[in-house]
């Protein structure tokens, strides 16, 4: 079964392209937890949830963190030296650590009450979708076994 997604062969790495995934996902997660909750418009608050999600999205990124160990890096491309981690929370989704950030922040907008802060969380889902899709056809280049762990793992919700 080929994905789309893996189609093309990916071109060497453009390390500005890179980090601009992480300069623009930097920006997001300052504004989602430095801007004042009374800017723009309110919404209902979600405290029960919200902390759910915060505490989720916690756990989920020390685990995530504690897989990948000195593989870790915030730059959607393999370490040279890294290695391929299917073990933990990546044996559910592909990218917990993204899932993880994003029940962070869904907690943090929940929490909030704040409009603008619950489209923020929805443009870092499109950040991580994107970020991700672009950090996978190196993955794929640099690990043989990656698309065919690929095929059997969702992307970021497990059992999708």
């Amino acid at each position: 079964m080929n994905s789309p997604q893996f189609a093309s062969e990916p071109k060497p790495p453009n390390r500005l392209h890179a980090w601009s995934y992480v300069a623009v996902q930097t920006v997001i997660l300052g504004l989602l937890i430095f801007l004042n909750a009374s800017f723009g418009f309110d919404v209902k608050k979600f405290v029960l949830i919200g902390r759910v999600f915060e505490w989720l999205g916690i756990l989920g990124v020390l685990a995530s963190a504690a897989s990948l160990r000195r593989s870790l890096t915030a730059v959607p491309l393999p370490k040279t030296k890294g290695k391929l981690s299917t073990n933990g929370l990546y044996r559910f989704v592909r990218h917990p650590m993204y899932t993880s950030v994003l029940l962070l922040v869904l907690g943090i907008a929940l929490l909030s009450g704040n409009l603008v802060k619950y489209v923020l969380a929805l443009s870092l889902v499109m950040l991580f979708y994107f970020k991700s899709v672009y950090e996978e056809k190196y993955l794929v280049e640099k690990y043989s076994d990656y698309k065919a762990y690929a095929e059997k793992i969702p992307r970021f919700i497990p059992f999708m």
